[in-house]
């Protein structure tokens, strides 16, 4: 009994600190273990849905979006999408970047860093 209790208490003790966030673990410092993972995780989940969402096919739900998707053209949109398909940008460059810009003060909360992943992976030639 007395080894459960003493148990329980430690595992209640140790509750603040597992929930520090994992920005804000970033954002204190972005060379430790636990950001870097936290990074790493971030970066793998964003490559592993980048196929999905590269090149997104224009909705044609109104007449400018329809005028647009045709004058486009299907050829170019497909181009583009192989283009970015093609140069899907190694994990460990965008790691380092997201690192970067948690040093610079660039990244602040979960929306900021975001905005950094989309930026790091845009391929878009016509910008």
């Amino acid at each position: 009994m007395r080894t459960i209790y003493l148990t329980s208490i430690l595992l209640v003790s140790m509750i603040p600190a597992a929930n520090a966030s994992p920005i804000e673990n970033c954002k204190a410092a972005s060379d430790n273990a636990l950001c870097q993972s936290y990074l790493k995780g971030v970066v793998e989940g964003a490559l592993m849905y980048k196929p999905l969402a590269v090149g997104a096919r224009l909705e044609s739900n109104d007449y400018q979006s329809r005028a647009l998707k045709y004058r486009g053209g299907k050829r170019f949109q497909e181009a583009n999408r192989q283009f970015c398909l093609e140069r899907l940008p190694d994990p460990e460059h965008l790691v380092t970047g997201l690192t970067e810009a948690f040093d610079s003060g660039e990244v602040t909360d979960s929306a900021s860093l975001q905005v950094a992943v989309f930026s790091l992976l845009d391929c878009q030639r016509l910008q």
